[in-house]
């Protein structure tokens, strides 16, 4: 710098130094002032030091260089932030970036920026300032550092992204010089609770450290609750990872004392029995009894007119110490109002009145929850133009919603949806959607301008990189073999995604020469895998051969109710302990709420096979 340049960049300096100082010393009474560590020039990374304030920064950036001053009011900056004083922390940064800075304080400033942003619900305002220091990193050379990780888990938080927010956390904590078993516990507590697929979408991303933490985190989720083993299994993890992070973790799993396995004597099911409901109802009690050990009793209730208000003194009566059902849910609303039932109860939808009580605990098939999985597997696999086919019926309509809104919050972009009408219009509709038309009406024009028939391929829309289809499978049958039939000999093949809804369970040619190359989601039960229980599969295919894939969800979600009802307690206080059921792997949130991983398939080659999409 020239000495007229240090002169204005000081004066600079000091008019907003002044300020601040001005600011600041309204805020509160003087303390007495910390010893700080000296400040280098050097120093890339913002650390702030333990047991430092944000005025012990601003006093001693009074006296230091111009440079070393913005350094260090950056540190004040970011430790209001620590103090949870977002407010003066963005104020502050704010004043900052009027001043001539560097690269990288540029980038920490819009880190603290973001920050803040973020901890005011300020989530729009936020993303921009973090947009802004991701700028820097791709085009200034500037190295994240633990900040930005920090920064960027929250983010990822916010929009419900689990994988790319414990991929983040767990680079944060890589860089975290002041890591402590508390941080541990937390990233444990984080990672624990991620199903199947998300570890599976994690591991790809490659994050530090993270095959040990899904070796301990798997052990756990299959052992939990099987003290004699699991203990073998984590001193198994010991020896492998002796020098990983996650031994602390291994240390406090070995002091969890036995968890007491519920004593079950009767089992009260409550489903209707009878009315319009009735052969739902007998679907699911096949499904439970396909299950049935002969250990314990089980006494059915039809809910079918049932007067809810009477169940605590007959279950008191008749000794009945768990229950399943209702599955209803005008019965699940009804049941849930009993205050006085203090049964555990594992109930067979999801209540849309109150939520649950601590001993009640939820089981849904909802076809909502595999769109969430589905969208969140695609969005990580970073397509840019994605095009979703819906019919119009209900089903197709929930799943195509919860992919849509799933979509936009993980990746900010409205999805290109297309209602298909389920009748002759649908043909007319895909040939619009996929420009098939336009092509036709260029070629038409081309031939009457040289009057001659010419050689011709319809061309269709490039731009499109993926199509997940909303369908029955009926109508994925007429829309899949039309995208494939009118795909242009030019173009890359379009993967094409589905849910189960598209997956009849049926094995004829003619319907997977029609799918061919469709990947879809769907539960164990129906998919031939590792994970299906082929012994009872092959038992109930030879009793209802002719049974539809609806039914045998149902059927699968009555084998799993009973097969976890044992489970139900343990997986509420113990986070990371699973259920490898029929209807997929189950794991419990903090709501009691149980949700399901679920496996994909392809129809390839003359066959149906489990494909791994994680």
């Amino acid at each position: 710098m020239t000495q007229t340049t240090v002169y204005s960049f000081k004066k600079r300096i000091l008019s907003v130094f002044i300020t601040i100082l001005i600011v600041s010393s309204c805020a509160s009474p003087e303390k007495k002032p910390k010893t700080i560590q000296p400040v280098t020039n050097e120093e890339a990374v913002l650390e702030v030091e333990q047991g430092v304030t944000a005025k012990d920064y601003l006093r001693d950036a009074k006296n230091a260089s111009p440079e070393d001053a913005i350094l260090l009011m950056l540190k004040a900056a970011q430790t209001y932030n620590n103090e949870k004083n977002y407010v003066k922390s963005l104020w502050l940064a704010g004043e900052l970036i009027k001043l001539p800075l560097s690269n990288e304080e540029l980038f920490n400033t819009y880190l603290i920026r973001a920050e803040s942003l973020f901890a005011l619900d300020k989530n729009k305002e936020a993303e921009a300032q973090l947009s802004l220091a991701n700028n820097f990193i791709a085009e200034e050379d500037v190295e994240p550092n633990y900040q930005y990780y920090v920064v960027t888990a929250i983010s990822e938080k916010k929009k419900n992204n689990n994988i790319r927010a414990s991929n983040a956390s767990l680079l944060a904590f890589s860089q975290n010089t002041h890591a402590d078993n508390s941080n541990l516990m937390t990233l444990w507590s984080e990672l624990s609770s991620l199903s199947n697929w998300e570890l599976q979408q994690l591991k790809n991303l490659k994050p530090p450290y993270f095959e040990g933490w899904l070796d301990l985190i798997l052990k756990a989720n299959k052992w939990g609750d099987n003290k004699i083993i699991f203990d073998q299994k984590v001193i198994e993890f010991q020896a492998k990872y002796y020098n990983h992070p996650a031994k602390f973790i291994a240390e406090q799993l070995l002091l969890v004392s036995q968890a007491d396995t519920p004593v079950i004597n009767h089992i009260a099911i409550l489903l209707p029995l009878s009315g319009k409901h009735e052969s739902i109802g007998e679907i699911v009690q096949q499904g439970i009894l396909a299950g049935y050990n002969d250990q314990t009793l089980l006494t059915f209730i039809d809910t079918t007119d049932l007067d809810f208000t009477t169940l605590a003194q007959r279950f008191k009566d008749e000794e009945i110490d768990h229950v399943i059902g209702p599955l209803l849910k005008p019965n699940v609303d009804e049941y849930i109002a009993q205050t006085e039932i203090q049964q555990p109860t594992l109930l067979l939808n999801i209540p849309t009145l109150g939520n649950l009580a601590y001993n009640h605990f939820a089981l849904s098939m909802k076809r909502e929850d595999e769109a969430i999985q589905a969208a969140t597997v695609l969005a990580n696999r970073n397509y840019k133009h994605p095009v979703l086919f819906a019919t119009q019926d209900s089903a197709s309509r929930k799943i195509a919603a919860s992919f849509v809104s799933k979509w936009q919050e993980l990746t900010g972009d409205l999805l290109e949806t297309v209602q298909l009408p389920p009748n002759q219009d649908m043909q007319k509709d895909l040939k619009t959607s996929l420009d098939i038309d336009v092509s036709t009406a260029r070629i038409r024009n081309l031939e009457a301008q040289i009057s001659q028939k010419i050689k011709t391929e319809n061309r269709n829309r490039r731009d499109i990189d993926m199509i997940f289809i909303a369908a029955p499978s009926q109508y994925t049958r007429l829309i899949k073999p039309f995208i494939d039939v009118n795909t242009s000999t030019y173009s890359d093949t379009i993967p094409m995604f589905a849910s189960s809804l598209s997956h009849k369970g049926a094995t004829e040619d003619a319907e997977i020469r029609d799918l061919s190359g469709l990947t879809f989601s769907e539960i164990p039960w129906l998919l031939e895998s590792q994970a299906q229980n082929k012994t009872q599969y092959t038992i109930s295919d030879q009793l209802w051969p002719n049974r539809p894939e609806s039914l045998q969800r149902i059927f699968a979600l009555g084998f799993d109710s009973l097969q976890i009802m044992p489970k139900l307690e343990l997986m509420r206080d113990l986070p990371y302990l699973r259920h490898f059921g029929q209807t997929g792997e189950l794991n419990m949130d903090k709501n009691n709420i149980i949700s399901r991983s679920i496996l994909w398939g392809q129809y390839n080659n003359g066959t149906v096979k489990e494909v791994d999409m994680e």
